[in-house]
């Protein structure tokens, strides 16, 4: 900015009329409004899903492992979800798919700890597994 440009900057500013403020409305709250909001805020919040402990179902006869089925990754990472009213998203491996080359997600098994149920194709195993949890198959550890 120039000093010309400033020094006109400055005259317009000093020229131009004070606003009236009479038709606007309030910024802020009152303080009776910020106490109901905050009574509102620190109320107990109901539990918005209904949930089941984990547990790990064994079968009861023995799997028969086919050879023909695909083999899972060698790492699944559960990175997210969101729980609607009507349908519940899941991220695994990147992607929404429920059923994936080698393993299949069931969300009906969702828990308290929001962790969900992984089925290996090739063994029938069920591992549970939380948002932001590594499954490394090839040892059976989770990060």
């Amino acid at each position: 900015m120039t000093i010309n440009s400033s020094i006109l900057l400055l005259i317009l500013l000093t020229l131009s009329q004070a606003t009236r403020a009479e038709g606007l409305l309030r910024l802020f709250t009152t303080v009776h409004e910020r106490a109901a909001l905050n009574a509102e805020r620190l109320k107990p919040r109901k539990q918005t899903i209904e949930t089941k402990p984990a547990k790990i179902i064994l079968p009861k006869q023995a799997i028969k492992i086919n050879p023909d089925d695909p083999k899972p990754p060698d790492y699944i990472i559960f990175n997210g979800l969101i729980l609607g009213n009507n349908r519940n998203i899941v991220w695994i491996n990147n992607s929404t798919d429920l059923v994936q080359q080698g393993f299949r997600v069931e969300l009906d098994k969702l828990t308290e700890e929001l962790s969900v149920a992984i089925i290996l194709s090739n063994s029938q195993q069920r591992i549970f597994l939380k948002p932001g949890q590594t499954l490394n198959t090839l040892n059976g550890t989770i990060k």
